[in-house]
Formats: C-alpha cells, structure tokens, sequence
C-alpha cells in the first residue's frame, strides 16, 4: 500500500503441547532456522528465535500484511508439519494452542533479542510459567492461571 509507514516490533511465545520437552538440543538450530524461513516468506523479519526444549520466542519486526493470529497459526502449522515429516521427534509433534505476543520500542530491540537468544541460560533459574506470569504483570496483563500454557 502507497504511503504506509511502519515499524512494529512483536516478542512472540508459544509452548509445545503439553510443554513436554520434545524439542531437542540438536534439533533446535534446525526448527529455528526453518521458523526464519517460514516468516520470510511470509514477508516478515525476524530478529531473533530462541528457546529451549518446550518453548520457542520469536522477535521480529512486522510488516501488517497478516494479522498476527494467522501469521502464527501458519507458522505453527508449517513448522509442525517439518519436524513431522522429518521425523526430528520421537513421537508425534503438536504445539500448544494459543500464544503470548508482546510489543516492544525500537530502543528495547537489543536486550530482548539477547534475552531471546539467552533462553537456555534464563530457564535454569524459572519455569515457562513462572516467566509467563512476570512478563504478564509486567505488561499489565490481565489472565487466567489455567491458562498459561497448560500442562
């Protein structure tokens, strides 16, 4: 669209079903790399995705040409359907329904893409759902504990 100007960045979170710790060390560089590619082609930039074995946090700049509900479904979907496929889990693969999304100033880019990236260092000391729960007060949030991500 002629003459719209944006600059929107989102902190993405979703879970794996369950949060059982189906995602590999090994395979993690991989899943991440394929989640890049995927938000590419959607016409998005990622910044950064990290994660550990349960969870993933995915940073990019927006461009609003999907909403971000779709834009996730799609993600999840496409990145369910590789790891399937390619038989990178022992047992059937599935995330979580639903996601936590967070938007961020330009001036805050650079340490939440080091906290993204820091994931496996950051979660020896807190759960997800401790996580969770911080980053919703922090954002005044208001929620449901049965909710966050579920067992």
């Amino acid at each position: 669209m002629a003459n719209t100007y944006t600059k929107i960045f989102f902190h993405i979170v979703f879970a794996v079903k369950g949060r059982e710790s189906l995602l590999p060390l090994t395979e993690q560089l991989r899943v991440h790399k394929y989640m890049e590619a995927t938000l590419r082609n959607m016409g998005q930039t990622p910044i950064a995705i990290g994660g550990v074995e349960n969870h993933v946090h995915i940073l990019i700049e927006f461009k609003p040409n999907i909403s971000i509900s779709d834009m996730v479904r799609d993600l999840k979907t496409s990145v369910t359907k590789m790891i399937n496929s390619k038989h990178l889990v022992a047992y059937q693969f599935a995330w979580q329904r639903g996601y936590a999304c967070f938007s961020y100033s330009p001036s805050q880019i650079d340490s939440v893409k080091k906290y993204i990236l820091n994931q496996p260092m950051h979660h020896k000391n807190i759960s997800l759902r401790e996580e969770m729960k911080i980053t919703y007060d922090r954002f005044g949030i208001e929620f449901d504990e049965k909710y966050i991500f579920e067992e």
